[in-house]
C-alpha cells in the first residue's frame, strides 16, 4: 500500500498483490501484504492491517478503485477522472459465511383482502428452501409454522383494523421465535403470509436487540393507520405499527413498539401509495426510492444508499414483499402492481444485501400460490433468499 506524493511524472509499483498507478504520484512503501484473507467491501487500513491511515490523512484527494490485479488496463489507460487518484487492486477473495438460519413460518392471511397467501410458507418450502440454504454451507433449522387463526372461525372486529386481535396473537408467536433465534445466534428467516407478520418480526427484533433499521422492498408503503386505511386491511399497516404510529391497539407485551427508528427506514421499489401514506412520508426522515428513482439511478446505487441509511445499532432487517417484482416475473403475489423490479434487478438487490454484511434477519412475504404459475414465484423467492445469504454465480 502506498501514499501519493506529487512528482509531476508517472510512476508505477507492484508489491505483493497491491498495484498503484498514477500520473502524479511518488512511491513510499509502507508495508506488504504477507497473506490473503477476506475483507469487507470498503475495508480500511485497520482491516487490511496496513499502517496507512496517518499518512493518508494528509492526502488531499484519493480514491480506491478495486479491480482484478491480473486484468489489463482499459484501452487508452484509465479515464481522466482517475488522474491524481490512487488506484489499488487486491487479489479477489470470497467471503463465506456459515452462520445458521432459523426458518419461522407464519401462514397468515387475515391481514389481506385476498385469500391464498397463507399457503405461501408451504410453497416456498416446497420450492426447496432448506436444501438451497444448506447448499450455501449454512446450518438450517426449520421451526415450522406458528399457530394462526382462520377467517372462517374469526370475528372481523373493528372494520378499521380487521382481525387485529388474531393478527397480534400470530405476531406475538413470531416475535417469541425471533427472540429465540437471535439468542441462539441464528439468522431469523420469517416466511409469510401477508405482510402484517412483519409486526411480529420487527417487534421481536426490537425486544431482543433494541430498535433498529429496516430495508422495506415493496410496491406499497404499508404506512396506513386505522384512521387512514381505505380498506382496514392490516397488511397495509405493519410499517406504521413498527414505527409506533398506528395507535395503542397494536401494542403488546410480547414485542417492542416502536421497533424501527424512522431515521433508519428505507423503502425501495415503491409505486403504489395512498394519499395519507405520502403525507406521512413527508414528515418522516425516511429514504424512499420509487421505481422511477431506480430507473434513473440504477438498482446498485439505490441499494447502496438505502443500506447506508438503515445501518446502525440494534438490528438491520430486510423485509421482502414479492410484489416489489414485476408481475411478469412474480405473478403469484397478494397485491400485484405492474412496473416492478426485473428478475436480474431483484437478484442484484439481494446480492448487495449480502455483500454489505449488515443484515441480520430477513423475511419473505405475500407469495400467493393460487395466483402463481407452477410455483414460479415461490421458486423465485428461494433464489432471492439464496442471493441474500451469499449465493453467487462465480
Amino acid at each position: 500500500m502506498v501514499a501519493p506524493e506529487s512528482r509531476g511524472r508517472r510512476d508505477a509499483v507492484e508489491q505483493r498483490h497491491v498495484q498503484v498507478e498514477d500520473d502524479r504520484v511518488g512511491i513510499q512503501l509502507l508495508g506488504e501484504l504477507d497473506r490473503l484473507q477476506p475483507v469487507r467491501r470498503g475495508a480500511d487500513d485497520g482491516q487490511l492491517r496496513l499502517p496507512v491511515y496517518e499518512v493518508s490523512k494528509g492526502i488531499a484527494k484519493a480514491a480506491i478503485v478495486v479491480r482484478n490485479q491480473d486484468a489489463d488496463p482499459p484501452v487508452g489507460g484509465f479515464p481522466e477522472r482517475f488522474h491524481h487518484q490512487v488506484k489499488a487492486s487486491l487479489a479477489p477473495v470470497t467471503v463465506q459465511s456459515n452462520g445458521g438460519v432459523a426458518i419461522i413460518g407464519a401462514a397468515l392471511d387475515l391481514g389481506s383482502g385476498r385469500r391464498g397467501v397463507d399457503m405461501g410458507p408451504s410453497a416456498i418450502r416446497y420450492a426447496g428452501l432448506d436444501p438451497r440454504i444448506e447448499g450455501l454451507g449454512r446450518h438450517c433449522e426449520d421451526w415450522g409454522n406458528v399457530t394462526t387463526a382462520v377467517a372462517e372461525a374469526s370475528s372481523v372486529g373493528d372494520e378499521r383494523m380487521r382481525f387485529l386481535p388474531q393478527i397480534k396473537e400470530t405476531c406475538e408467536r413470531v416475535a417469541d421465535l425471533v427472540v429465540r433465534a437471535v439468542g441462539e445466534d441464528l439468522l431469523p428467516l420469517v416466511l409469510g403470509g401477508d405482510h402484517s407478520v412483519a409486526i411480529g418480526t420487527l417487534g421481536g427484533l426490537a425486544r431482543a436487540s433494541g430498535p433498529g433499521g429496516v430495508l422495506w422492498l415493496d410496491a406499497h408503503g404499508d404506512l396506513n393507520r386505522p384512521g387512514t386505511s381505505p380498506t382496514g386491511n392490516v397488511h397495509g399497516m405493519p410499517l406504521a405499527a413498527a414505527l409506533g404510529l398506528a395507535g395503542p391497539g397494536f401494542d403488546s407485551p410480547k414485542f417492542r413498539l416502536p421497533a424501527v427508528e424512522s431515521s433508519r427506514l428505507a423503502l425501495v421499489g415503491v409505486r403504489s401509495l395512498d394519499a395519507a401514506e405520502r403525507d406521512l412520508l413527508a414528515e418522516l426522515d425516511a429514504q424512499v426510492y420509487t421505481m422511477s428513482d431506480i430507473d434513473r439511478l440504477t438498482v446498485e446505487r439505490v441499494m447502496r444508499e438505502a443500506l447506508d441509511h438503515v445501518a446502525g445499532d440494534g438490528f438491520v432487517h430486510v423485509s421482502l414483499d414479492l410484489d416489489v417484482l414485476d408481475p411478469e416475473v412474480a405473478p403469484g403475489v397478494g397485491t400485484p402492481v405492474r412496473g416492478g423490479l426485473s428478475y436480474r434487478e431483484a437478484h442484484l438487490a439481494m446480492e448487495l444485501v449480502s455483500e454489505s454484511g449488515l443484515v441480520g434477519s430477513l423475511e419473505v412475504v405475500e407469495v400467493n400460490p393460487i395466483l402463481d404459475r407452477e410455483n414460479e414465484t415461490a421458486k423465485l423467492a428461494v433464489e432471492l433468499v439464496a442471493s441474500a445469504l451469499g449465493a453467487r454465480i462465480l
